[in-house]
């Protein structure tokens, strides 16, 4: 071989040396690029699909109650005293129960300061044995609110503390559907109007044309808070042959609470109207439940209502609450009304419970129904009832 082409080879040979390094460097560079996407999409797409399973907020709420109940008289109910339906014949009958419907289960979907939904229920759906009751069942975001569920009209920072699970009989407690807006002071709601009316001669039905309208305000204050909440409503009937009447009615409640010295509480509501009786607890649905007005003879009347409670709460110690509460309800005096028809109730209670824990309580109270109808004639019951209760809450949060 000559010196020319041995010179050639040699440097053809040092080039390929050169020049390999610098290829397989490239190739991997462009292998780690490549892996650096594969990488990024993979992320992306476990991220998209957890992001579409993932579910949401659930919490599961409520409380296992079991109340042993003892009445020196018929108290009408035994589960629940509610003095509308003690009977004023003879009523010298004792009685005693064990029952456990004021266990509750609930659930809501989604966190409790975002939007979510409701349902509860007890077991409080039938007087003679255990059912269902829908409590809750309502969707709500911020102050909008909209479904089943208990009156814009409640005061639940005045509602006083009872074992009695009926509580207050002048309290207002309604339970429907309904939508309402709650802002900072002002609130409003429409809600299904419900007639509650009484006709004798069962010759009607209710009905109604137009919801309940509801606007209040409140303010909270250093030692308590204040509120008042009015509904402009309309009571009707129908006839047999398709005939209708209805009345103007409508109502007001003042209700409040406050702070009297460190560790007592008081708290009281005043109410009034005419049409009105559906939104007292002692009214709605149970005993005269058919109070917002009466089919006279010349047509249907709106009936007048006036009721109210004051209850005191006193933290004893760190464990232990006494609570006390009394209220009572006036219907109209009408010498046209039924003598039996309900014109006066009165409700009392004297508490006393034990927190054992945050979630266990024991409990034992005194309580007392009367009830006066239209003709003078008076019922009154005495009661004593024990209580045990354990209150769970289980949050999954994603």
């Amino acid at each position: 071989m000559s010196r020319v082409q041995s010179t050639f080879w040699m440097a053809a040979l040092t080039v390929a040396c050169v020049a390999t390094p610098a290829l397989a460097d490239n190739t991997q560079a462009e292998i780690r690029r490549l892996q650096e996407q594969i990488n990024s999409l993979k992320a992306a797409t476990a991220s998209e699909s957890a992001r579409r399973l993932s579910l949401p907020s659930l919490a599961v709420f409520g409380k296992v109650s079991v109340d042993a109940i003892y009445d020196d008289r018929n108290a009408g109910l035994d589960e629940l005293l509610i003095p509308s339906t003690i009977p004023t014949g003879d009523n010298d009958q004792q009685n005693f129960v064990l029952h456990g419907k004021n266990s509750q289960l609930g659930v809501r979907v989604g966190e409790k300061n975002g939007p979510h939904m409701v349902f509860a229920a007890d077991l409080f759906g039938s007087i003679d044995r255990y059912e269902l009751r829908i409590r809750d069942f309502y969707f709500k975001q911020g102050g909008f609110q909209a479904g089943y569920g208990f009156t814009k009209l409640l005061d639940g920072a005045a509602w006083p503390l009872t074992l009695d699970a009926q509580g207050p009989n002048s309290a207002i407690f309604a339970r429907q559907a309904g939508v309402s807006w709650q802002g900072d002071n002002v609130f409003v709601a429409v809600e299904d109007p419900n007639s509650e009316v009484y006709d004798p001669q069962n010759l009607s039905s209710a009905a109604g044309r137009r919801p309940d309208v509801i606007v209040g305000w409140q303010q909270a204050m250093s030692a308590g808070h204040v509120r008042l909440g009015m509904v402009s409503r309309e009571i009707g009937v129908e006839f047999a042959n398709g005939d209708q009447e209805f009345a103007q009615a409508g109502g007001a409640v003042l209700s409040g609470s406050l702070s009297a010295a460190e560790n007592v509480r008081l708290l009281a509501s005043a109410s009034a109207g005419k049409g009105f009786a559906h939104y007292y607890n002692d009214l709605s649905g149970f005993g005269d439940g058919g109070m917002d007005g009466y089919v006279f003879a010349d047509g249907l009347e709106a009936l007048e209502t006036a009721g109210g409670y004051l209850g005191a709460e006193w933290q004893m110690a760190q464990d232990w609450t006494l609570a006390s509460v009394a209220g009572q309800i006036d219907i109209e005096s009408d010498d046209r009304l039924p003598d039996e028809a309900m014109r006066r109730t009165r409700y009392g209670t004297l508490s006393l419970v034990y927190q054992h824990t945050p979630r266990l309580s024991y409990g034992a109270e005194a309580s007392y129904g009367m009830r006066d109808n239209q003709a003078g004639k008076r019922a009154e019951v005495p009661r004593v009832q024990l209580n045990f209760t354990y209150r769970f809450l289980h949050e999954n949060r994603n």
